[in-house]
């Protein structure tokens, strides 16, 4: 076949450069969210879709400085949007049940007709200079006074005074009960929970990443090939402060409430307070990396006692093994995607091949099997596949082009590049010899 050279790199800048490209994108890209929203939300949620939508969007402008293809937005208003409707039916199965539970007849008055794509952009343009448009602002002051006489009228309705004591005694009920679970019990409840079929699930596909934001502050950054699972009572009582990733995400935990935020991977469970921290634990690995860039964690692994791990340190936690520390190079390719770049030193090309795929979607093969032992290491920015092939390239004596319509590395011509380490070695000493 035919080898020839292709143009490797595609145009990579910010792709919501200001409000008016903002503009562009949300009233070209509305019909479609606000179709997925409600397909979300269900006939009698449907009218909450434009919020819904409106709240990604205004998410999506905060974290702008990330984005820089239209497939990196949709990923991240996809994952919002599913998160933004979960949490609008929790919102309104728990004021079903207020009224189912107190009587009520009333029926729930709140939706309007469904906001178009001009109004809806004004409303979210207004939100973005702080403010809000008259037409909005008369809106919620309706709903407002609307909701005022609605919970007026479930108190004359209903005489609260058993309500309050079948509470106190529930509390007193629900107290004892606490008292008498142990860690044990707690541990394999969150497991539960994290393994039910109602669990949000976000998840990201090759060269893919995400923002979520979790409903009680926290943010979670999920890099390619990730899954982060989410009680649906996550947060609320009966539920836990609780995620399960698999895969690779930073965690910035920015409310310290009383529960601590957990995070399991692999047979590891991380507890946090206020802090920021990465986790790696790929589907069918058996460690787990856990790196703190501010505050502190403490990581256990089964009943075992909880080690503390502090701000710049890591952990690497294997399922069958005591805990160690990490090599500065396994912390490395663990974290520094985060600051916007790839970093895999001290492997060879079998091994950097699926990294590549992973980090950039590029899906490169060898002519020669041989020179899948070639020692290569990546050292580029997150969003150049170019300077990652070029890193490759210039470290392994390899040449990157296209056979046909596939990617590929060839070795390089007249190159005399040893094929291992070991060979490296074996040669210098013979040169010296």
């Amino acid at each position: 076949m035919p080898v020839t050279s292709q143009p490797t790199d595609q145009p990579y800048g910010q792709f919501i450069t200001d409000e008016q490209a903002l503009e562009r994108l949300f009233k070209g890209n509305y019909a479609k969210w606000v179709a997925d929203a409600k397909r979300r939300l269900g006939p009698d949620a449907s009218a909450a879709a434009p919020r819904v939508v409106s709240k990604a969007f205004h998410l999506a402008w905060q974290d702008r400085q990330r984005f820089h293809s239209q497939d990196e937005l949709d990923a991240f208003l996809g994952a919002n949007i599913q998160h933004g409707a979960a949490r609008e039916l929790s919102r309104r199965a728990g004021l079903q049940r207020m009224e189912h539970g107190a009587g009520a007849a009333h029926k729930d008055v709140h939706d309007h007709a469904e906001m178009g794509v001009d109004e809806a952009w004004d409303r979210l343009h207004h939100t973005l200079k702080g403010g809000a448009p008259e037409a909005y602002r008369a809106r919620a002051s309706n709903a407002r006074h609307e909701a005022a006489e609605h919970v007026a009228a479930l108190g004359k309705e209903r005489n609260w005074k058993p309500f309050a004591l079948i509470g106190v005694v529930a509390l007193a009920l629900a107290s004892g009960a606490v008292y008498w679970i142990n860690k044990a019990g707690e541990s394999r409840a969150v497991d539960h929970a994290l393994a039910a079929s109602n669990v949000r699930a976000y998840e990201t596909s090759y060269s893919q990443q995400v923002n979520v934001t979790l409903d009680d502050g926290t943010t979670v950054r999920l890099g390619p090939e990730s899954k982060l699972s989410v009680p649906a009572k996550f947060g609320m009582t009966g539920g836990f402060r609780a995620v399960k990733i698999e895969g690779i995400a930073d965690f910035t935990v920015t409310k310290p409430l009383s529960a601590p935020f957990d995070v399991r991977a692999g047979k590891a469970k991380i507890l946090a307070h206020g802090t920021q921290f990465t986790v790696q634990h790929a589907k069918g690995d058996s460690t787990t990396l856990v790196y703190v860039r501010d505050g502190q964690v403490d990581v256990s692994v089964g009943e075992g006692n909880p080690r503390s791990v502090a701000k710049g340190a890591a952990l690497l936690i294997p399922d069958n093994a005591p805990p160690t520390v990490p090599s500065q190079t396994q912390v490395d390719e663990a974290t520094t995607w985060v600051d916007g770049s790839v970093t895999i030193v001290g492997h060879n090309l079998r091994y950097v091949l699926p990294a590549l795929k992973h980090w950039y979607g590029l899906d490169i093969h060898v002519e020669s099997p041989m020179l899948l032992d070639r020692a290569v290491f990546v050292r580029a920015a997150i969003n150049s596949p170019k300077e990652a092939i070029t890193s490759v390239e210039q470290s392994g004596g390899l040449k990157f082009t296209y056979i046909g319509e596939s990617m590929a590395f060839q070795d390089t011509a007249g190159a005399k590049a040893p094929a291992t380490k070991a060979a490296a070695t074996k040669a210098g000493a013979t040169k010296r010899r």
